[in-house]
């Protein structure tokens, strides 16, 4: 009698399902973080989001998503995660949401994080601003 094998189907957890959307590995740093809040959106605290870090290669990961508070609760959806970008792509891709949204200086924020020389500093600095939820962190 021959004994088969089950395959273990090892899933990774989905992306709206990860409470870390950009996680951090020694020596990479966050690098810019992006906050689009259109005027419609605002009674629902919608937002769009763009987190990038950078990676020890000198290349970014990118996450967006849409983030906005239903019955006091936060909810994330339409998460994308780009595991490798070009700074040069992200300011393509960023210019592209404004125009595309025809986001005005108002509904548009931009936080470099590039500035400070370590993730500590980093979050700190986030910490400072009320950016962070520190049960997100490790």
């Amino acid at each position: 009698m021959k004994k088969r094998v089950k395959r273990v189907n090892s899933k990774k957890p989905h992306p709206e399902h990860d409470q870390y959307l950009l996680r951090i590995r020694k020596g990479e740093r966050l690098y810019k973080f992006y906050y689009f809040r259109p005027t419609a959106g605002r009674r629902e605290h919608f937002e769009y989001r763009i987190l990038t870090k950078e990676k020890i290669n000198g290349m970014l990961e990118m996450v967006s998503y849409n983030f906005k508070i239903v019955s006091d609760a936060p909810q994330k959806s339409s998460i994308t995660r780009v595991p490798e970008i070009s700074k040069k792509q992200l300011e393509d891709i960023v210019q592209n949401v404004v125009r595309k949204t025809n986001t005005s200086a108002d509904e548009f924020e931009e936080l470099d994080l590039s500035r400070f020389s370590t993730i500590d500093k980093q979050l700190e600095f986030l910490k400072q601003q009320d950016r962070v939820d520190t049960m997100y962190i490790m």
